[in-house]
């Protein structure tokens, strides 16, 4: 019997642990990563959860719960638009506690600014109140230069 759980062990034939997949190219994984972004911030919370799952499968070991932390605050931002006030408690409390240990700034975008705002829906949730809800947005930390050639 070993220590290592089964959820960890690599599957017969790969090198990966079951339910992870291999690294990401660079250039998928950025894309990927932003694309996750812009569906979070256009409120589609469900397609961001799945996009960031995708990078959450093949991320490394150091950068696996920053992945968690953002697919449960946008678990708990649908629950909350879908008026389940325990499952939007719930998410949000989980998804802030993975993301703190990556402040202020974590993958080019403002971890401190997302969790400000989600920790101000979960003050509400918890007070009692049904918080209006302005969608929290998640900023990069650099913008790209802007290509105006065509």
């Amino acid at each position: 019997m070993t220590d290592t759980p089964a959820a960890m062990t690599p599957a017969a034939g790969s090198s990966s642990p079951r339910g992870r997949t291999p690294a990401l190219d660079p250039a998928e994984h950025a894309r990927l990563f932003r694309q996750a972004v812009a569906l979070f911030n256009g409120v589609r919370y469900w397609h961001a959860h799945e996009a960031w799952e995708t990078l959450w499968r093949a991320a490394p070991d150091e950068d696996r719960h920053f992945y968690q932390g953002l697919i449960q605050l946008a678990a708990g931002l649908l629950h909350l638009r879908r008026r389940n006030m325990r499952g939007a408690r719930n998410k949000l409390r989980e998804g802030l506690e993975k993301l703190r240990r990556y402040e202020p700034a974590y993958h080019g975008i403002f971890v401190n600014e997302l969790i400000g705002e989600a920790s101000r829906l979960l003050d509400d949730l918890d007070a009692g109140y049904l918080p209006y809800l302005i969608p929290p947005v998640i900023r990069f930390t650099e913008t790209d230069t802007a290509d105006f050639s065509r």
